[in-house]
Parts: C-alpha cells; sequence; structure tokens
C-alpha cells in the first residue's frame, strides 16, 4: 500500500517513527492540503538531533502536539519560521512544551535551526483545545481523546473525506498515580496508527511493582542509606512524588532538577491529573531542593533522592550518582527507560558508571522498576479490540523486530490488515 505520486483521496504520509521509537511525525493528506501529527526529533550518539522528513509549511492545515515529549514536539518550531500554521493541543501540553523547549535549546542551541523566539511566535498561536471537542481544520476534523500517557497527553481522532484515521499517539491501557488509562473504547475508526514501543514485553502489575519499589526504599534507608531516583522530568518524577506519598513513606523526600518546574504546571492544571490532591500532599510534604546547600544537604541523611534527568546523562541525576555510586550502603532505582549509551544503560548492562570522563565500578545497589507510561502489546490489541469499524492497523513508534511479532499477532487475533511502515512511506487509504 506504499506508493509514491499525487492522489485525490486520502494518504498518510509516514515522515517519521518508521520502524523507529521516537521521532514521532505523521501526515494525514487530502486535496494537497494536510494535518501534521507530532513532529519531533530524535537525538544520535553525539547528540546532534535528527529531524523528521520535511513537509512544506505552507501546505499544514494544522499541527496537533499530542503531548510534551521532545520525540514529539521537538522539531515543530521549524515550521513556524516562515509560516504560522494552526497549533492545536492541550493546554498543558503547551505549558510544559515551552519549558522542554527552553531547555533544548539552552542545551542545543547551535545544533538548532531555530530558537527561543521561534518557540514563542509558535506558541502564541496555540488553540488549546478540550477533550472530545471536534475541532474543523479545512476539511479536516479533528476530535482528541484522553491516550492515558501522561497529564495532557492525547489521541486524535481524524475524520476526512471517507476515513475516519485514528493516531493513538504514546498511550497506556492501565492507570496511574496520575492519569486514568486511556479514553479510547467505542471509538469508530477504519485506520488506527498506533504506537509499539513495546511490542514483545509484557508489564507486571502496577500495583505490585509500586509495592516493591517502596519497599526496596524502606530496606536502604532502614540500613542508613540513601537513594537516589533519576527520573523523567515529565510526568515519571511526579508519579514517584505520588507514590511515596500514597504509601506513606516516612523517611525524607527530595526534588531535584527540572521535575520542579514541571510539577508547578501540574499543579496548575489540576484538571488534567487523576487525583491532584495526593500530588499536592506530596509537594507539601517532600523537600524541593532549591540550591546547592540543599543539595549536599540531601546527601547527609538517609533518604530518598527524585532527580532529573532520567537517563544520568546530566542535571542534578549526576551530580547525586557520581557521589554515591561507591557506596554500598547506597541505592540507584533506575525507573525510566535507559537508551543504548547513556550512563543508566551501563550501569545495568556491565555494572560500571561512566560520566564521560571516568569509569568506576557500580557498589551502590542497582535496581531498574518498570513505571512505563507506556502499553505493552496486550494493551495494544486490547486497544484495537475496542475500536468499531477497524479495517487496518499501522505500527509506529517501535522497534522493527518486535513490530513483525505484533503485526502477526494482530493477524491472527483480529482478521485485519496489519502495516509496519518505514519512513518515507505513502499509506493511500483512496
Amino acid at each position: 500500500m506504499s506508493v509514491k505520486g499525487e492522489s485525490k483521496g486520502v494518504r498518510i504520509r509516514v515522515l517519521g517513527s518508521g520502524r523507529e521509537v521516537g521521532r514521532a511525525a505523521i501526515a494525514i493528506e487530502h486535496r494537497e492540503r494536510l494535518v501534521l501529527l507530532d513532529y519531533g526529533f530524535n537525538f544520535d550518539e553525539n547528540d546532534q538531533p535528527i529531524y523528521p522528513l520535511h513537509v512544506r509549511p505552507k501546505d499544514v492545515e494544522a499541527l496537533v502536539l499530542t503531548h510534551s515529549h521532545l520525540d514529539h514536539i521537538g522539531a515543530a518550531p521549524s515550521l513556524y519560521i516562515s509560516v504560522k500554521p494552526r497549533l492545536l493541543g492541550t493546554s498543558l501540553t503547551f505549558d510544559v512544551s515551552r519549558v522542554l523547549l527552553y531547555d533544548m535549546i539552552k542545551l542545543n542551541g547551535p545544533n538548532l535551526i531555530f530558537d527561543t523566539r521561534t518557540v514563542d511566535e509558535m506558541l502564541a498561536v496555540a488553540e488549546s483545545v478540550d477533550y472530545e471537542r471536534p475541532v474543523e481544520a479545512g476539511d479536516f476534523t479533528l476530535t482528541l481523546a484522553n491516550s492515558g500517557h501522561i497529564p495532557g497527553s492525547a489521541s486524535v481522532l481524524v475524520d476526512v473525506g471517507d476515513h475516519k484515521i485514528l493516531y493513538t499517539s504514546d498511550m497506556n491501557t492501565v492507570e496511574t498515580k496520575l492519569t486514568p488509562s486511556h479514553r479510547l473504547a467505542g471509538v469508530k475508526a477504519d485506520t488506527v496508527i498506533i504506537e509499539s514501543t513495546y511490542s514483545n514485553v509484557t508489564h507486571p502489575d502496577r500495583s505490585l511493582t509500586e509495592k516493591e519499589f517502596v519497599e526496596a526504599a524502606q530496606d536502604v534507608v532502614k540500613r542508613g542509606g540513601k537513594v537516589l531516583v533519576p527520573a523523567f522530568s515529565v510526568a515519571r518524577g511526579q508519579e514517584i512524588m505520588s507514590v511515596l506519598e500514597e504509601r506513606r513513606f516516612s523517611w525524607p523526600v527530595w526534588v531535584d532538577g527540572m521535575i520542579r518546574n514541571v510539577l508547578d504546571l501540574y499543579l496548575a492544571h489540576s484538571s488534567f491529573l487523576r487525583d491532584p490532591r495526593l500530588l499536592a500532599r506530596a509537594a507539601e510534604n517532600q523537600k524541593v531542593v532549591k540550591g546547592w546547600s540543599e543539595r549536599k544537604r540531601a546527601l547527609k541523611e538517609p533518604g530518598v533522592i527524585i532527580a532529573s534527568a532520567g537517563m544520568l546523562k546530566g542535571g542534578p541525576s549526576l551530580y547525586y550518582y557520581a557521589r554515591m555510586v561507591g557506596n554500598e550502603r547506597d541505592a540507584v532505582f533506575l525507573v525510566s527507560y535507559q537508551a543504548p549509551n547513556t550512563p543508566g544503560r551501563l550501569a545495568l548492562e556491565e555494572g560500571v558508571f561512566f560520566d564521560g570522563e571516568r569509569k568506576a565500578p557500580v557498589k551502590a545497589r542497582l535496581q531498574l522498576f518498570d513505571f512505563s507510561s507506556h502499553t505493552d502489546w496486550k494493551g495494544v490489541i486490547q486497544t484495537l479490540r475496542q475500536v468499531s469499524g477497524l479495517q487496518r492497523v499501522v505500527l509506529v513508534h517501535g522497534e522493527p523486530d518486535g513490530q513483525v511479532l505484533l503485526a502477526n499477532r494482530i493477524r491472527e487475533e483480529l482478521g485485519v490488515d496489519v502495516i509496519v511502515p518505514q519512513n518515507g512511506d505513502v499509506i493511500e487509504l483512496g
């Protein structure tokens, strides 16, 4: 179903996330106009940005940002340098996106084709959209639904021509402390473009993971140690705060890095939270690190330190890691995905600490806990079963080998066509 050339019907162009995790960018085209669903990028081993495939901004009827992770929003400002397409998403996504894009520019500015002014100009035209409220954009009708991934995240139903296309973006089928499970049951769509990040993984029971995490933390602090929890600034850090608060963890909990900034935005947009009172209580009872004196103090007493960045590549988590990794009483609890060649992955695979300059054995207790905000393969199939009128499935945002296995499972269980496109493929719907 992948072809080239002009078409007067509806077609899907895969600009990013084809047979790869991240760099999400999907174009839905009709009558030479298009709606973009995300426009993010990945980073190579040298932290250089890898952009999605190009589209002409003047052809964009609207860009929908489904949530604020950089692999979904990172390249979006590049579309707003000369023209200003409509920009749609939730209010929380826009506010968090500004924080993350500013920080990305601070770290990677010389390697980017836009700056903070471009971000401001992009967000100046942003239109906040409520869940389940259809929005007209040319020939397209767009409806956002809660995807359950992080607070403010959305899936998008695109109604155009004779087709209804559901783009799940990143989604979760189980509730977390921050978000309910996704709201996709009963959706009518002939085509579903669905994430497959964990296409060959079965996540453990969430409540069991939370219980094991808190009990492990208690074990460390009772022995006089400290627990470092490197966590993503967006959602994962606040999730861990909420887990510890709900289970009445009685030792000091310190919160450091950009987690603090996003925490403030979540509390300001509390309607997007499943249990805003729980996060507010965690924010009140736990200690926000505001300077170097408190950072040093956190290292002097038993307790938990939640700090960005989640893969230990930088930020305050690397500062704490370097000072705790050699102490057998201390622990490092990884709760986020650890990409290849990151310090976190190196610690897991080789038991080695590396900060870019020196290597040392990891003597601290090291554990990985599955707090993923993505669904697993079972959740993908469960979600597809809830869609009525389904004819075809497009798997994106996943590793190729796992996608092949998942595609076969979907064909066998649901009897529908499954496409695993690569970047640049065009899927004609007619």
